[in-house]
């Protein structure tokens, strides 16, 4: 028992000295890097259907983003956009605003819990920013309407879920979720699960949108890699584009903001 004990302290001491030896610059090129500490934020919409994703940070994960890229038809509304992050950690210290307390062992507990995103909001621009799901959570496979707890036990690696959410503008989502972790990062896929609809109409086939997470624990500080990437329907009278890229935008601002949950 002592030595599996003693075994599992290394490893615990192993997986923290290499979150506290990372740097975001081990990850950021120097000039993203530049405007990261500057703004905190750096937001690429994608005017064409680029095949190149540019912010996606050097990592082990990075090819699994470029992995899940959308392949578009002519006949359909490309989207793909990309949102980078620096975020300071706090370590109990109220003066870094704003400031990540938790380790990647919390971020990942974050995204795993489903049902905690129930009455999150967004349209934060408004006076009263509106709540973009009235109900969330997790579900055992696409084809079930009931919920099971959020998987949120031991390491994300490898785990392969399913969620369903009610959204404020789509109505009835269900998504399967795909996760990687290790030492100091983690790696989420959200995939539309079933047809999203707008205007009454299957604006969104199954599998045609995609939602790429990347969280990684630096020494000071966490890097969050957002990116969606959807090919949707064209339909008559109506900027299909317009409505994904300010549907999109915001729904990345509220998980943007669901990850400083760990305020």
């Amino acid at each position: 028992m002592k030595k599996i004990s003693a075994g599992i302290a290394v490893l615990i001491s192993a997986s923290f000295l290499f979150a506290q030896g990372a740097k975001p610059e081990d990850f950021v090129s120097a000039e993203y890097l530049e405007l990261l500490k500057k703004d905190g934020k750096i937001e690429l919409i994608h005017e064409k259907d680029d095949t190149n994703l540019n912010l996606v940070p050097d990592c082990k994960y990075g090819a699994a983003v470029e992995a899940e890229k959308i392949v578009k038809t002519s006949k359909q509304v490309p989207f793909v956009a990309e949102y980078l992050y620096l975020v300071p950690k706090n370590d109990g210290d109220d003066s870094v605003v704003p400031g990540i307390k938790g380790t990647i062992d919390d971020v990942s507990v974050l995204f795993r819990s489903i049902s905690k995103m129930k009455g999150m909001k967004y349209h934060f621009e408004k006076s009263k920013p509106e709540t973009l799901y009235k109900e969330a959570y997790m579900i055992a496979s696409v084809d079930s309407d009931e919920p099971v707890a959020d998987p949120v036990e031991g390491s994300a690696d490898g785990l392969v879920a399913y969620c369903y959410q009610d959204d404020h503008t789509y109505g009835d989502m269900k998504y399967k979720l795909s996760y990687l972790q290790s030492d100091n990062m983690l790696f989420a896929n959200f995939l539309l699960a079933i047809p999203m609809s707008y205007l009454g109409i299957k604006a969104v086939d199954t599998g045609n949108m995609k939602i790429n997470i990347i969280a990684i624990e630096c020494d000071d500080c966490y890097i969050l890699y957002l990116n969606t990437d959807v090919a949707a329907k064209k339909i008559a009278m109506a900027n299909v584009r317009k409505q994904i890229k300010d549907s999109m935008t915001v729904r990345m601002e509220a998980v943007y903001r669901w990850f400083l949950n760990l305020l």
